[in-house]
């Protein structure tokens, strides 16, 4: 019988709001992989789950967390199927199309940094959140009697009949020149080989693995990390460029002309499309997306559904109100009318170029038929771990905007006539996110200028990052 671990080797705050994050050799060690893996067992055979698949993204020791992380699911006698290196979003076509098990692990940090990694739990038909990884943490104090049994292992490459799924799923033409940004990350191979396979003419930049991240890290809601795609996508004179996250579940769209399509703004046209065929339908999106969005899909006759942000809370709110399609600003989309439901970066590049190719307009085209707006990107302010969430009760509690309409479904959203304004607690990563979104420049300025007032008393030069 192995010892129970101690509390600092279990930090609590690597069990996050619905994954297990933190920093790689330090906090996401092996030896806590290991009992992940033995709690994971225990947890799920008393569920009636008897096999798991589990990928890995390409991180440093990501290979050494999935050996250990493996041992500790075999040692309580729950059979893998190891996928090897693979993007999440191969890991739910297994759980949903592979028909070897229900459920499934990554071993991944998505779009964090090098140093980081962790782990996402994915069940058929169910959303694993903060709760389940509280007691999935209470499971890993205790000791782990071996069982009688030890699971089997067996590998199996699911990365073809994934491919090939999407490929039969979508209907675009390929006469689309684009250029596809990896970030080096773990679907780069994966998406060279169906754009191969499809006979786009495609530049791939940073596609091929490399968990150093050389040349920035993968994650596609910074804007400076795409600026090697933009400038890729003029030189090639390309249609459009496609930057996908660590993990391959999200997706930042470059235009032809070098305009950053955010994930809101996609939202925006697939809304469109789904309602144009399924009228009435709910559409789903988090509390960082534009009020364009949700007066786009009232227009078209659907039903706006806001959530809290992060993917197990869309993919929640999808599967809970039926509808068709969810997404986060941060890039997860969630396909819920002819694909699984879970969110799919390459899925939904290939579901945008279906779209523009059933168009007689380029997407640069598309997107001016849009409402105009002033909006900001995200806006990053470090924060630690371990006082992000109350600051942020603080905030809420303490903080007042008269004559707005407050939602605190998530953090504050602070909503006026003409726009509105964000603060929320990172769910990730050690920031507080902040977002603003107008009519024009000046009610911009306006509503920024309310923040700062409302937020200097709790956040150090405020102004600073406004």
């Amino acid at each position: 019988m192995s010892q129970a671990p101690t509390l600092e080797q279990l930090p609590n705050e690597v069990f996050r709001d619905y994954d297990i994050r933190g920093l790689a050799y330090t906090q996401i060690t092996s030896e806590f992989a290991a009992r992940l893996g033995a709690a994971l067992a225990i947890m799920f055979k008393g569920k009636n789950h008897s096999a798991i698949y589990v990928g890995r993204d390409c991180r440093l020791n990501s290979q050494d967390l999935s050996i250990a992380l493996c041992q500790g699911l075999l040692n309580q006698g729950m059979d893998i199927i190891d996928l090897g290196a693979v993007s999440t979003p191969v890991v739910n076509y297994s759980i949903y199309c592979g028909d070897q098990a229900d459920l499934g692990i990554m071993i991944t940090a998505s779009h964090n940094p090098k140093q980081y990694n962790g782990f996402k739990i994915v069940v058929r038909d169910e959303v694993i959140d903060g709760d389940t990884l509280q007691k999935l943490k209470q499971l890993m104090h205790l000791p782990s009697p071996k069982s009688p049994e030890m699971g089997q292992l067996k590998t199996v490459d699911m990365s073809k009949s994934y491919l090939d799924a999407i490929a039969q799923n979508c209907n675009a033409k390929n006469h689309f020149k684009i250029v596809i940004d990896a970030g080096n990350a773990v679907a780069g191979p994966l998406a060279e080989k169906l754009f191969t396979q499809l006979g786009y003419d495609f530049t791939p930049i940073f596609c091929t693995p490399d968990g150093e991240f050389p040349n920035h890290d993968p994650n596609p809601s910074d804007e400076k990390n795409l600026l090697p795609l933009i400038e890729t996508v003029a030189a090639n004179k390309a249609d459009l460029g496609f930057a996908l996250d660590g993990d391959g579940d999200r997706l930042v769209v470059i235009t032809g002309s070098g305009g950053i399509v955010w994930p809101d703004q996609l939202m925006m046209i697939f809304a469109e499309d789904i309602l144009r065929q399924h009228p009435k339908t709910k559409v789903v999106f988090d509390v960082k997306s534009s009020n364009r969005l949700s007066q786009l899909i009232t227009d078209n006759g659907g039903v706006p559904v806001m959530c809290k942000t992060g993917h197990s809370h869309v993919r929640r709110a999808v599967n809970q109100t039926d509808a068709l399609i969810g997404g986060e600003f941060s890039g997860h989309i969630f396909f819920n009318d002819r694909w699984h439901g879970f969110d799919d970066g390459i899925y939904a590049a290939m579901r945008l170029l279906e779209v523009l190719s059933e168009s007689d307009k380029d997407l640069d085209e598309i997107l001016k038929e849009f409402t105009p707006c002033a909006d900001t990107p995200e806006i990053l302010i470090p924060v630690s771990e371990t006082e992000k969430f109350n600051l942020i009760d603080n905030i809420t509690s303490q903080c007042h905007f008269l004559g707005a309409k407050v939602n605190t479904i998530d953090g504050l959203r602070v909503e006026y006539p003409q726009g509105w304004g964000l603060i929320r607690a990172s769910n990730t990563s050690a920031y507080l996110t902040m977002r603003f979104e107008a009519e024009n420049r000046e009610e911009l300025a306006r509503i920024k200028k309310l923040f700062v007032t409302e937020l200097t008393p709790f956040i150090n030069n405020v102004e600073d990052y406004l």
